[in-house]
C-alpha cells in the first residue's frame, strides 16, 4: 500500500510540475483545449447496483513535446480533470438502499483519433470517490476508481461535438480497510464537448 501511495504522489507531482507556467519564451505548458458535460447510467452486473451520474470535465493540453508527438500521428491527446456526482440505487439486494457518490478523476487521459466529423476516442484514468454506499461492505467511505472507456464523437458544427461512450469502472478502497471487495460498473454516457 505504501508503494501505491508513493507512486500516486509521484504522478501527481509530475502533473503539477507540467502544469506550472513556463517562461515567456517557450509558449507555456498548459493550455485549455475543451470542456464538456456527460450524463448517463451504469450497472454493476453482479449486484445490480444502478448509477445515474453527471460528469462535467475540462480538457487540458499535455506538455508540449507529448502534444506535438500525438498531433504528428493524427491523435488529439488531452489531460482531463473530471468531477462527477451520482445517485446510486440498490433495489435488488437484501438491504434496499439509495445513496450517492461524489468524486473527481484528476489523472485522466483522452485520445481522439483523426479529424473527421465522426471520430473514435479512448479514455482512461484514476480518481477518488466519496460514497455513503455502506451495505456492500466497502470498508470506508473513501474509495478509489480506475476506469477505461471508448466511444464515438460526432462534430455537430465547428466547436461542438456530441459523444457516446461505454466505460468500465472499478471502485475499491485500495486496501485501506480490512474489507475490500470492490465494485465493477459498466456505464453508458452521452455528452456534449465544446472546443
Amino acid at each position: 500500500m505504501r508503494f501505491a501511495q508513493t507512486v500516486v504522489l509521484a504522478v501527481l507531482a509530475c502533473l503539477l510540475h507540467s502544469a506550472a507556467p513556463a517562461s515567456a519564451g517557450d509558449g507555456g505548458r498548459l493550455e485549455f483545449r475543451e470542456w464538456g458535460i456527460r450524463a448517463g447510467g451504469g450497472i454493476n452486473p453482479s449486484s445490480y447496483i444502478q448509477y445515474y451520474a453527471i460528469h462535467p470535465y475540462v480538457g487540458l493540453s499535455l506538455w508540449d513535446p507529448a502534444s506535438r508527438w500525438f498531433e504528428k500521428h493524427g491523435v488529439h491527446a488531452l489531460w482531463m480533470i473530471e468531477p462527477w456526482v451520482a445517485y446510486v440505487n440498490d433495489d435488488h439486494g437484501k438491504y434496499k438502499t439509495e445513496s450517492f457518490e461524489i468524486g473527481v478523476s484528476p489523472l485522466f487521459a483522452r485520445l481522439v483519433f483523426g479529424d473527421r466529423s465522426l471520430r473514435p476516442f479512448l479514455e482512461g484514468g484514476e480518481g477518488a470517490v466519496y460514497t455513503d454506499l455502506r451495505k456492500q461492505d466497502l470498508g470506508t467511505r473513501l474509495q478509489f476508481t480506475s476506469q477505461l472507456g471508448a466511444g464515438l464523437e460526432y462534430e455537430i458544427r465547428p466547436g461542438l461535438a456530441l459523444g457516446f461512450q461505454v466505460r468500465v469502472r472499478h471502485m475499491s478502497n485500495a486496501g485501506m480497510a480490512g474489507s475490500n471487495p470492490g465494485i465493477n460498473t459498466i456505464y453508458g454516457l452521452l455528452g456534449l464537448t465544446f472546443h
